[in-house]
């Protein structure tokens, strides 16, 4: 805006004003001094176009392609999350469809100390809880990467991955994890786990109505 102001009065100056004659004497000589200004101000916003914005279009255009691939990967630890209940019980669980009432139908029938389909490194199977716990750090991985990127990254992409790092599931779980519940299932983690999956399809629904999505997707 101040570039456009700078060149309207320029043209204003050169075009209109330089051709009546001044009023009072000194008039030419602060004319001069505007003239002077405005010149400034628009070569230096030619400075900023050339040496900074088209290298900040640059550097974004190279570290998009990694940012979107790690954003991807926020969301297909939900999916592989929810892929992972079919292997404890039987419903199919759809990651765009499922509802809350679906999550709760299969929480109910899973105990918090069962084994999950999750084998650790050193041996032996994760409960569920150490099954959320080892997405929520997988998650928080990528989404450190890729708010290391700050500066090339747009607010929507931003306040959607804040959504879910700050989801109360993931909170949750990063302290329960470390202890051993006596619940019978996993009915009182259904609710925070669903509004965690809501976060993660609104991330999903971003990237692919921006045609974002990495090449591997």
């Amino acid at each position: 805006m101040a570039a456009f102001i700078s060149v309207l009065l320029l043209l204003l100056k050169l075009f209109i004003f330089n051709k009546i004659s001044e009023p009072v004497d000194g008039f030419h000589e602060i004319g001069l001094v505007f003239e002077a200004v405005l010149a400034s101000v628009l070569a230096s916003y030619v400075f900023y176009l050339i040496v900074v914005h088209f290298k900040e279009v640059r550097e974004k255009k190279t570290i998009y392609p990694f940012v979107t691939r790690w954003a991807n990967l926020v969301v297909q630890d939900c999916r592989t999350q929810i892929a992972g209940f079919s292997k404890a019980d039987p419903a199919k669980l759809d990651f765009q469809t499922l509802e809350k009432q679906d999550i709760e139908a299969v929480f109910a029938r899973l105990e918090p100390n069962g084994e999950a389909p999750l084998a650790f490194w050193q041996g032996g199977q994760a409960n569920w809880l150490q099954y959320f716990e080892n997405y929520r750090v997988r998650s928080l991985g990528h989404i450190d990467k890729i708010m290391a990127q700050l500066i090339f990254l747009e607010a929507p992409l931003v306040a959607l991955l804040m959504k879910v790092q700050d989801s109360t599931h993931f909170s949750s779980i990063e302290t329960l994890s470390r202890v051993r519940l006596n619940n019978d299932n996993l009915m009182t983690f259904a609710g925070a786990f669903f509004e965690y999956v809501q976060a993660c399809r609104e991330l999903d629904g971003y990237l692919k109505t921006h045609a974002i999505h990495s090449a591997s997707d």
